[in-house]
């Protein structure tokens, strides 16, 4: 199957070395998406995870509210509880979601719904969590390289080394997302979620075949821009994880790395069909405790007058960032 034309890079980082980074990098500070490739995940994980989202957005309500989102960012978020754009939107986005917190020590540290204690659920998400981290790991390795983070400053391991879920509290979440189709042509009911960046430091967006929907605000041409799915490249590897580039890694780097503005609109051909979407996110977060300082990286120092760059800017830490973030979502008092 041939790709359709992509407005954002196409990167293989089955290697991690300069020529790799290189290009992270470049995408990561122009659009701040990319399609990545190399990843090591299966297309036999992909579709359990998408059939296990279904069967549990498919369980009555009432079964998925006795687990509902709390201040920790875990837990059943309801139809049109969110609200990502609270400047333009009068109502919540039109979809429903499940956060998972961090695996410790391979097991939750939330209460769980029964029907993600099922062993074959279980196994999936705590692996698909496992992975999730070393992918991040790698993709946060190449960018500190890319950067030409000085070694004795720690190098290739500058950012990955303020990641360590499992050692100290994180922000970070897996995400299961049903955002259900209707032919409605009201302005709120198209836009299935609100135009938002996201909180972290990076994200990992699982998607699937005619369930398109996701448009960056390109930070290239100013305008609305779909991005389209991606096929696999063979039958055994999944589909091209879209990446991109967070809140928290766009001010450690004084606005190098973008953190681009983006929502979930339905194309026409969605729209008209009815057709559900459904998506798997993982939002990569640093340790709460980290510092967000400026970066040692040659590059970011040229960047004066910016995000952590910014002379006299009290620093704050990343989980004192989700925290204001995740209020304004919610509607929650800090």
């Amino acid at each position: 199957m041939s790709k359709p034309e992509c407005p954002v890079a196409v990167i293989d980082i089955s290697v991690v070395n300069k020529e790799t980074a290189k290009q992270l990098v470049e995408a990561a500070s122009t659009q701040g998406f990319m399609f990545i490739e190399g990843s090591g995940f299966t297309a036999e994980e992909a579709d359990a995870v998408f059939k296990m989202s279904k069967e549990y957005f498919e369980l009555p309500v009432d079964d998925k509210n006795k687990y509902p989102i709390s201040e920790n960012n875990m837990g059943y978020s309801v139809m049109k509880q969110e609200i990502l754009d609270p400047e333009t939107q009068t109502s919540g986005d039109p979809k429903e979601a499940f956060n998972f917190g961090v695996f410790e020590k391979g097991q939750p540290i939330q209460p769980m719904p029964e029907f993600f204690q099922q062993a074959e659920n279980f196994k999936l998400i705590a692996g698909l969590q496992d992975k999730c981290k070393d992918l991040c790991k790698r993709l946060l390795t190449l960018l500190a390289i890319g950067l030409e983070i000085d070694e004795t400053a720690g190098g290739s391991e500058w950012f990955s080394s303020r990641h360590n879920p499992g050692q100290h509290k994180s922000g970070s979440i897996f995400r299961l997302l049903y955002y259900p189709g209707q032919k409605k042509a009201e302005p709120e009911e198209v836009i299935r979620a609100g135009a938002h960046t996201d909180y972290g430091s990076l994200t990992l967006l699982f998607q699937r075949e005619n369930q398109e929907g996701l448009e960056i605000l390109s930070p290239v041409t100013k305008s609305w821009t779909p991005v389209p799915y991606l096929p696999a490249k063979d039958q055994v590897s999944a589909p091209p994880i879209l990446i991109n580039i967070a809140d928290q890694l766009s001010f450690w780097t004084a606005g190098i790395l973008k953190s681009s503005i983006h929502r979930v609109k339905f194309p026409a051909k969605v729209q008209e069909s009815g057709q559900d979407r459904y998506s798997v996110v993982y939002f990569c977060h640093p340790d709460d405790q980290t510092l967000l300082e400026p970066v040692p990286s040659p590059i970011v120092a040229r960047a004066k007058g910016r995000g952590a760059n910014l002379d006299g800017r009290e620093v704050i830490t990343a989980g004192q960032h989700l925290e204001n973030r995740l209020a304004a979502t919610y509607g929650w008092k800090k």
